[in-house]
């Protein structure tokens, strides 16, 4: 599967668990070949029962919540950090980052490696595009220490936060993040419509197709439409894979405080 250039930085990741799952088999391996020279042991005469299969994604919805949207002052904040971006104020930013800011499983923590990491003092964008994108779809409470729940954090994009990890692998799978996201037949706003979905679970086949139309800078995401092959714009669908942002409050002031993959230190794989 080709992934677009908002989720090459969860790559790692990809790879850290496709580690654990070649290591699942060669336990299993490991396990057969013990059975099969231990003549003591007797055959198996009833076959183990089938995990329960999960639901497939068309069957679920995620519908978009914002749960700091009743606090005046995480919208006052977002606001001013939403200008910020768009400006491209860099200063602005590193001002609400946390000295000890979470920067993902692999990386140091801190200010300093966060500047590294995102290469925040070149000319590159893409840190402030993909944190105002995130920043725009909304917010949903997380409780990174179960046994402190007073410690939660605010975290945009609601999308990792709300997902269905006991039901939906988020790594070949998307959320609809709008309402009515038509579906077309071909990467291109002139093809025949084979639907529409709204806050759909669905799975993706490929996370980076170009337009039909050359000239267009319009990018697709390959789905699975009710089996058929469908493509929806990219700025539609959203992976609970991609970065998050979490944000701890202390009086009336936001403190930016994790900047990680979106399932990292949520339980998923």
């Amino acid at each position: 599967m080709k992934l677009s250039s908002r989720l090459r930085p969860i790559v790692a990741a990809q790879g850290l668990r496709m580690s654990r799952i070649l290591m699942a088999c060669c336990l299993t391996i490991v396990a057969s070949l013990v059975l099969a020279q231990d003549p003591a042991k007797p055959p198996m005469t009833e076959a183990p029962s089938a995990a329960p299969k999960p639901k497939p994604p068309a069957e679920l919805k995620l519908p978009p919540v914002d749960e700091g949207g009743k606090d005046p002052t995480w919208i006052a904040f977002r606001n001013n950090l939403l200008v910020a971006l768009r400006r491209g104020d860099r200063a602005a930013l590193l001002n609400v980052i946390d000295r000890n800011i979470v920067n993902g499983l692999e990386a140091p923590r801190g200010v300093d490696a966060f500047r590294k990491l995102w290469d925040v003092d070149s000319t590159n964008d893409r840190l402030l595009r993909d944190l105002s994108a995130a920043l725009n779809l909304g917010s949903a409470w997380h409780v990174p220490d179960p046994k402190n729940k007073a410690a939660r954090v605010l975290c945009a994009p609601y999308v990792p936060i709300k997902w269905p990890l006991d039901d939906v692998d988020p790594y070949d799978s998307g959320a609809i993040v709008v309402k009515e996201a038509l579906v077309k037949g071909a990467p291109s706003h002139a093809s025949e419509t084979l639907g529409a979905l709204s806050f759909d679970i669905i799975g993706v086949r490929d996370w980076d197709v170009a337009d039909a139309e050359s000239q267009l800078k319009q990018r697709w995401v390959k789905v699975n439409h009710r089996g058929r092959d469908g493509y929806v714009p990219e700025e539609h669908i959203r992976s609970a894979i991609e970065h998050r942002a979490c944000f701890a409050k202390t009086g009336n002031a936001w403190r930016m405080v994790e900047y990680v993959v979106g399932i990292e230190f949520l339980g998923g794989p």
